[in-house]
């Protein structure tokens, strides 16, 4: 319970009223609701819509007030003007939630904005009524098909949970989290956050058990004591990866007009994460990254890695990439020199590290096991190509796969896969057959050494802060 606010029947709902969808949105929210497991109901009190509802197969009513069933959730998308009124039948009705994605609030700057925002805010208060919004996309629940989205996906149960003050960043997060093989548990675009605000949400998902990682985009905060206290703690329990927006001077305004927060120095945050624990990223992307890393990855400590599967110039950019990032790619020991010298062949390969294995892939499991077991390498990583579709290129990314594999299985250390492609547009469907195989095998797979190079030096800075509270 958050503040004294129950949330547990509106994040996990069996009944939703959508209050106020339209044809000029093509009946959306009413839509992105055909996958939810429970009763969906529909408010409208204009009669050229109630056609158009009534033909999805909702029932329609004039009055939230005259919906015969209990409500968990309402979703409402009517005009700023309408909304306090439609918020007071909430109240009588004893919704469980609502999520309101209703704008032209304080974001606005203006007055009448501001006006309606404390109008709204003082009513929910008083009523204790939780309140995600305004200004929002509202929740997305794929176990329950709750999405603010046709084509979000739906029906099966994740570990992520995402918090976002920006609804765009949150449809692209799950969107981009289910491409990756990374669960979305929930996702709540909370905007404005009049009600409940990043300090509430932490303090909810850091005890929900279903939750395993918590990722975050901030822009502004209410409470900063709250706040930072919340993410010291959920951390302690849990991965978080936050991304925190507006930390430039030209971010900062964009903030400002957005959710009407106020953003925050970029020194005061670099502490924030240092305190905390807390996984700084500043993209989607990015946290998505980090996040399968955390996911399919053993925890693990030491940053020398060992690299293998390019060419000499790819093999150069390899070791530089990752030095970049703060890992080290370390001579191989005398004793693992030695074990390769005795039948490794020199010609266009090399078996420093990283190491090119040129016409050597027939012994790539004794390659791989020789990496594994030196004692300065603590993760691993391989390049492999995306197949082209004839038959002995195939056979060569089965040999990979098969090898990389076995290697998860037996080394205990990290296991990472690079599917870079020269031809990124080109390749992009090969790449993408590529990842899911790898998926399917548990190697973290990653389209660029710069992305992958980050992610694990950024899981590796979140075990070592582990491994100093807990030495």
């Amino acid at each position: 319970m958050a503040l004294g606010y129950d949330l547990e029947r509106m994040l996990n709902p069996r009944t939703v009223a959508v209050i106020g969808d339209a044809k000029v949105r093509n009946y959306r929210w009413i839509r992105s609701l055909s996958t939810f497991t429970g009763k969906v109901y529909s408010v409208q009190i204009d009669p050229k819509e109630i056609p158009g509802i009534e033909e999805l197969g909702v029932p329609n009513y004039t009055s939230l007030l005259e919906v015969p069933d209990e409500i968990d959730y309402a979703l409402v998308a009517v005009p700023r003007v309408a909304a306090a009124v439609v918020l007071r039948d909430c109240i009588a009705k004893g919704v469980g939630g609502v999520g309101m994605f209703t704008s032209g609030f304080a974001e606005t700057d203006t007055e009448e904005g501001r006006a309606q925002q404390q109008r709204i805010t003082e009513m929910a208060r008083e009523a204790k009524l939780p309140l995600i919004g305004p200004n929002c996309m509202g929740l997305y629940h794929p176990g329950l098909g709750v999405r603010f989205m046709e084509n979000q996906p739906a029906g099966f149960e994740g570990d992520v949970t995402f918090l976002s003050q920006s609804g765009g960043h949150a449809v692209d997060f799950s969107m981009a989290a289910h491409a990756s093989g990374v669960p979305v548990r929930m996702a709540i675009s909370f905007g404005n956050g009049v009600i409940l605000e990043n300090a509430d949400y932490l303090e909810y998902f850091a005890l929900d058990e279903a939750t395993r990682y918590i990722a975050m985009y901030v822009e502004g905060l209410r409470d900063g004591p709250r706040f930072f206290a919340a993410l010291r703690e959920a951390a302690r329990r849990k991965p978080v990866v936050l991304w925190k927006g507006g930390l430039t001077d030209a971010g900062g305004r964009a903030t400002s007009s957005h959710t009407a927060s106020l953003a925050g120095a970029a020194e005061v945050w670099d502490a924030v994460f240092r305190q905390t624990g807390a996984i700084p990223v500043t993209s989607v992307l990015e946290m998505v990254d980090v996040l399968k890393g955390l996911r399919l990855w053993p925890r693990f400590s030491g940053n020398g890695v060992g690299l293998t599967g390019g060419s000499g110039g790819q093999s150069v950019a390899m070791a530089d990439v990752f030095s970049r990032a703060g890992m080290r790619v370390p001579a191989l020991s005398e004793a693992s020199r030695e074990r390769l010298a005795s039948w490794f062949s020199l010609v266009g390969a090399s078996f420093n590290n990283p190491v090119d294995m040129g016409s050597n892939r027939s012994e790539m499991d004794t390659i791989l096991d020789v990496l594994a077991e030196d004692p300065s390498i603590d993760s691993l990583v391989m390049q492999v190509r995306p197949g082209s579709g004839d038959a002995a290129d195939q056979e060569r990314l089965d040999g990979q796969l098969a090898a990389l594999k076995r290697l998860r299985e037996r080394s205990g250390k990290p296991v990472s896969a690079l599917t870079s492609s020269s031809m990124p547009l080109e390749d992009g469907p090969a790449v993408a057959d590529l990842d899911g195989r790898l998926r399917e095998i548990g190697v973290a797979a990653y389209p660029t050494y710069e992305r992958a190079a980050i992610a694990m030096r950024k899981v590796l800075n979140y075990y070592e802060f582990r491994d100093s509270l807990e030495g």
